[in-house]
């Protein structure tokens, strides 16, 4: 259940860019991109998949204003067949243009690819050689919701929308980083991924822009990315160890610094979500949990990000977050809630990549 932790990443690829550095290119980084794609473009197997519902809240002076049912998503964990070592995690969370305010369409996807030394389970995050993150995400520079509005309809007005595409590979000798831009007449929302991921990954695939490396022989030398990273730590808080606690890893070949920063025992968390009409759409009790709040610090500028998440400690729900929040700034928050889980997806219901 460890891995189903990493919905904290899709947030972060949502809600903020990393900071771009100067490309290196070489012949030789382009193979290993390659095939990195080609991993990202095999399908899970043994998928279990957790959906959640997004709640937006706006800060008005001295209390929050809020939205259930904004937009939403889920998290999909799967191990290959044909190689147990090979685990998958998949991740897809944003708004919906149809019930969000403004109609405001931002959201992201990611799937991550890593590569164990012996069986995924119960392997743990710290025995990956090798990863690989592809991401996808409608691209904004808005800092507020007026000034994403302005973005979307500028793009409408021009009849191309923006997207941004970004693959990455992640070894102890070697990272590497292919940021893509993407412009689509079709404004595609979160309901469209499975249109819009292979149109992004041909474009990946095509693309003759530079990949950027990290050279540094002091660098950060875990293999484990975002998603691993988060792993290990929530793993290490089920098992009593006490924070902070902290990993490094490497994302769009630049190195970060993830801490766990406080872990608080929680008895009860109730869920209530409405919608029109004061219509109950969630109405949920969760016992015995663990309140993890995380920061991650980017090596070079020293930019924070916060979040935190409420995971289960006992049963099918032991490591899996019911409760995620993210809040990038004073006036703005986001809280994704665990649905009631459904069976295993078949593979039939896959996406083909």
């Amino acid at each position: 259940m460890r891995a189903v932790l990493q919905a904290t990443l899709a947030l972060l690829f949502i809600l903020s860019l990393s900071v771009l550095l100067p490309a290196s290119s070489a012949v030789a980084d382009r193979q290993p991109i390659d095939e990195a794609l080609h991993w990202v473009r095999l399908s899970p197997h043994r998928l279990v998949q957790y959906d959640y519902m997004m709640t937006a809240r706006v800060r008005l002076l001295f209390f929050w204003a809020g939205k259930d049912d904004v937009g939403g998503g889920y998290i999909r964990r799967g191990v290959s067949d044909d190689d147990p070592r090979m685990e998958f995690i998949e991740v897809l969370f944003g708004s919906d243009p149809e019930k969000a305010p403004r109609a405001i369409n931002r959201w992201g996807a990611g799937t991550e690819v890593s590569w164990h030394k012996e069986a995924v389970s119960p392997g743990r995050p710290e025995d990956i050689t090798s990863s690989a993150f592809f991401g996808f995400m409608k691209s904004s520079t808005g800092k507020s919701t007026s000034e994403m509005q302005s973005e979307l309809e500028r793009e409408k007005k021009q009849g191309l929308h923006d997207f941004t595409g970004i693959l990455s590979r992640v070894e102890p000798a070697r990272v590497l980083s292919l940021v893509v831009p993407f412009e689509s007449s079709t404004d595609f929302n979160l309901h469209d991924y499975d249109r819009a991921e292979p149109m992004m990954l041909e474009h990946l695939a095509d693309s003759a822009r530079p990949v950027r490396s990290l050279q540094d022989s002091s660098r950060c030398q875990r293999s484990a990315e975002f998603l691993a990273t988060v792993a290990e730590l929530v793993d290490d808080a089920e098992e009593g160890r006490t924070a902070p606690i902290s990993r490094c890893y490497v994302y769009d070949a630049q190195e970060d610094t993830l801490t766990l920063e406080k872990i608080a025992r929680v008895e009860s968390l109730t869920v209530h979500l409405h919608g029109p009409n004061n219509t109950v759409l969630l109405d949920s009790t969760h016992k015995n949990l663990l309140q993890l709040d995380f920061i991650s610090t980017h090596k070079l500028t020293g930019k924070k990000v916060y979040f935190s998440l409420y995971a289960g400690t006992q049963g099918p729900l032991r490591g899996v977050p019911v409760q995620i929040n993210y809040q990038p700034n004073w006036w703005f928050q986001v809280v994704l809630n665990l649905l009631p889980q459904k069976a295993v997806v078949p593979e039939s219901a896959m996406v083909s990549r």
